[in-house]
C-alpha cells in the first residue's frame, strides 16, 4: 500500500550536485525530454543530482535525477526534470501526483567510507548507472543554498503543468567523479560530458512546496 503524502514535503539528507553546461543541439534528442518540449529546449546550465534522503514525508529514499537545462515554457525560462529514478514506490507515486515529476523505481546500492562513495543503480535487473564519487580532501566547506543554485521547475503530466520552486540549504564541499558509467538507453549518457563543478552537499534541509498547476495541452 502506497502512503499518500501531499505537499509540502520537508526532507533532509546528503548528496551530490554535478553541474554541466549543455548545448541544445547536442542533447535535445538524448535527454528524454517529452516530444512536446523539445522545440522549446534552450540548453545551458543543467545538472545531475545524486541524493540520499535520510528523512522525508514518505520516509528515507535515494534518488538520481537529470535536469538538461532550461526550456522556454509559456514565455518563461524554467527548468524541467527529464529523467529521474528513486528507490521507493511511495516516492514514485507521490512525486508524480504532487509535482508531476516523472519518477521511476530503481534499486540503489550506496556504499560510503570517509572520503569516497560508490553508487550502483539497477532497473528491471539491469545496472544502468554506476559512479564513484570522492570528496576533495583538505578543501574548505561552505554554506550552500538554493538561492545560489536556483532550479525553478515546470513539469507536465496528465494534461497539467506543475510549477514548483523548491528551496533549502546545507553545507557544501568540492568533490570529483573518479568513475561514472551510464546506459544511454535508460539515462542520459552524461559520462560523455565534462562537468563544470561537482559539489557534495551534507546535512541539507529541503522543502518542496505545494505546486501551482494549470491545464496543459500537449502539442503534437
Amino acid at each position: 500500500m502506497v502512503k499518500k503524502a501531499p505537499a509540502p514535503w520537508n526532507l533532509t539528507g546528503n548528496g551530490y550536485v554535478i553541474l554541466y553546461w549543455f548545448k541544445k543541439e547536442n542533447l535535445k534528442d538524448k535527454c528524454f525530454l517529452d516530444d512536446s518540449l523539445k522545440e522549446s529546449y534552450l540548453g545551458g546550465r543543467g545538472c545531475v543530482m545524486l541524493v540520499d534522503y535520510k528523512s522525508s514525508d514518505v520516509g528515507p529514499y535515494k534518488e538520481l535525477l537529470f535536469i538538461p537545462g532550461k526550456i522556454n515554457f509559456n514565455g518563461k525560462k524554467l527548468y524541467t526534470i527529464s529523467k529521474i529514478f528513486v528507490s521507493t514506490l511511495d516516492s514514485v507515486v507521490n512525486g508524480r501526483e504532487n509535482w508531476g515529476i516523472p519518477k521511476e523505481h530503481a534499486n540503489f546500492s550506496w556504499m560510503s567510507d570517509k572520503h569516497t562513495e560508490k553508487i550502483f543503480i539497477e532497473h528491471d535487473g539491469h545496472e544502468f548507472f554506476s559512479a564513484t564519487m570522492e570528496r576533495i580532501k583538505f578543501l574548505f566547506t561552505f554554506p550552500l543554498t538554493t538561492s545560489l543554485l536556483p532550479f525553478p521547475l515546470v513539469q507536465t503530466m496528465n494534461q497539467r503543468a506543475y510549477y514548483t520552486n523548491f528551496h533549502g540549504k546545507g553545507t557544501g564541499s568540492f568533490a570529483r567523479i573518479k568513475q561514472m558509467n551510464t546506459d544511454a538507453k535508460i539515462f542520459p549518457g552524461i559520462d560523455e560530458y565534462k562537468p563544470l563543478v561537482v559539489i557534495k552537499v551534507e546535512n541539507f534541509r529541503l522543502t518542496f512546496p505545494l505546486a501551482r498547476t494549470e491545464d496543459y495541452v500537449r502539442m503534437r
